[in-house]
């Protein structure tokens, strides 16, 4: 299960990669971080950016997890 995880999140990142290639403009990054109760500390990365929608060139707002732990 582990391996198989792990190859569907590089599959992901491979994707990710094309369209934030194709990002029209800049990429913005948001992190957030916490703990919780017990203090145990929790960080997230997402990025947005703009996308050009392939059949009608509707620009439209994308957001991704780049990261958690």
């Amino acid at each position: 299960l582990r391996e198989l995880i792990i190859v569907v999140w590089q599959g992901y990142f491979q994707v990710l990669k094309g369209d934030l290639a194709r990002a029209q403009g800049k990429i913005s990054f948001t992190s957030d971080l916490w703990s919780d109760q017990k203090l145990c500390p929790f960080l997230a990365l997402t990025a947005h950016w703009i996308a050009k929608e392939e059949q009608t060139s509707v620009l439209v707002l994308k957001a991704a997890l780049i990261t958690f732990h």
